[in-house]
Formats: C-alpha cells, structure tokens, sequence
C-alpha cells in the first residue's frame, strides 16, 4: 500500500493512500485532527475490503461464492457475515428492481426466472438447481462502501473519500466538490465494449452508454446504476417510486 501524509493550512492532518483490491485500483483521502487515526483507518478499511472479497470474489476458487457455487448450497455458523449479507440484499433488490438488478444472470440457461431457485433460510442458502451460479460483481464495490462508513466512524473520520475504481465512490464530511453520498456509474465507457446484459430480455447493451446515480447508499448506488441504465420510462417511474435517487446523469 502506497501512502502520502500532508500537514494542511487549517491545521489537519490528509492521507492519501491507495492499493488494489476488488479487481481495481482503491484510493482513499482521510482528514482528522492529527495523525494518529489516520493509517490505523486506511489499514482497518483494507483489511475489511479484503474480507469481502474473499467471501463474494466468484473468480476465486476459494472464496465461499466460489464454493457456493460448486456445491449448491452452503450452511453459515454466523449469518451476519457478508455473503450471507449480500446474497440476502441482493434478493430484496431483484424485487425492488422489477427483476432488472439480478444476480444469477450469468447462470446457465438463465431466465427471469432463474432467481426463484435460490433459497436463503435462517443459516443456510442453497439453488434448487446446479445450472444457478451468482455473480456478485455489480453489487459488491457499492456493499463494500457501506460497510467502510462504521469504520471512518469508529476511528472519529468524519471527512474522507473513498474512490472504487472511479465507478463507485464515497464521499463524507468537508471534501472538494461539496458532494456527501455515494456517486456509482454503470455502462460502457467505449463504443466497442459489451459487459452488461438485461436480465429480463437477455439483450445486451451496445455503443457507449453510461449512467450515474447519486445515492446516499453504496450498495443502492451500485443497484440502480445498472437498472436505470437497462429500464424504460415505465421501469425507471418505478424505480423512482422504490428509491431515493437524488440524482441521475446519463453520458
């Protein structure tokens, strides 16, 4: 992890520091009072990133996704842990979506339907059918974000900036730009790329597009970026009744 510490006018102390994780580049700017919250945090914030990654990283083949995955169903000793978390968020987002945020569309054979075979229980999720494989990666920047926010507390950081891969970012406090919240963007950033498919129609999205939302949340952010990006004027109507969007930006 690569660091710099700055002494500001005002008489702050900044960090800026910056690691990869999630697949990505993690850049994170902290002010307090004094130096001494200031690594103890970036160091908290990359250890919990890694947990979470480690439990929703569906490429490798160790962490528990992977292994849910392979076998089908997994028992949680603790399920306030994070795949047991997101699994379970995500489920409520589907709904909240009208299907277009779906976890399991890179299932074989996948449908609109696919998600009706994936079962969460009190410690326990499981698929009824072995084609079910869940795919995490538009969701797990964004839950990432959310979780980061009790650590900033926990340490007394109340500005900060917490920038995923320039896709998903978290704002708090006094920072340039007077922007608190998260901010995600979903789409393709060239003509050429071909990443995002709808769930409902199986289409993918074509040519450059991009959409930014601005949310309070991470997790929310990172869900109606994508959906806003795939619905039509009826959907998005919905999705603004089912959320609190504070702003959109298409590109």
């Amino acid at each position: 992890m690569y660091h710099v510490i700055r002494e500001l006018p005002d008489g702050t102390t900044a960090l800026y520091a910056w690691f990869a994780a999630m697949h990505t580049r993690v850049d994170v700017l902290l002010k307090a009072a004094d130096v001494a919250p200031l690594m103890p945090t970036v160091h908290d914030i990359r250890q919990l990133i890694g947990e979470i990654e480690t439990a929703g990283n569906r490429f490798d083949p160790t962490s528990q996704l992977a292994m849910l995955n392979r076998n089908g169903q997994m028992t949680f000793a603790h399920p306030e842990g994070h795949l047991y978390r997101m699994i379970t968020q995500c489920l409520r987002f589907h709904a909240l979506t009208l299907g277009l945020f779906d976890i399991t569309v890179s299932s074989r054979a996948h449908s609109p339907h696919t998600i009706d075979l994936v079962h969460v229980t009190a410690d326990a999720i499981y698929f009824d059918e072995p084609t079910v494989s869940l795919d995490l990666c538009g969701f797990i920047k964004g839950y990432a974000l959310d979780q980061i926010k009790p650590v900033l507390a926990a340490h007394g950081i109340a500005d900060a900036i917490v920038n995923m891969g320039n896709s998903s970012v978290l704002a708090m406090g006094r920072v340039p730009g007077n922007f608190t919240g998260c901010l995600t963007t979903s789409g393709n950033d060239t003509a050429t790329r071909r990443h995002i498919v709808n769930p409902i129609t199986g289409r993918w999205v074509e040519g450059r597009r991009q959409v930014s939302v601005r949310t309070q949340g991470g997790a929310e952010g990172e869900v109606l970026a994508t959906s806003v990006l795939l619905a039509d004027d009826s959907q998005l109507l919905q999705l603004k009744r089912n959320f609190q969007i504070e702003d959109i930006n298409y590109q």
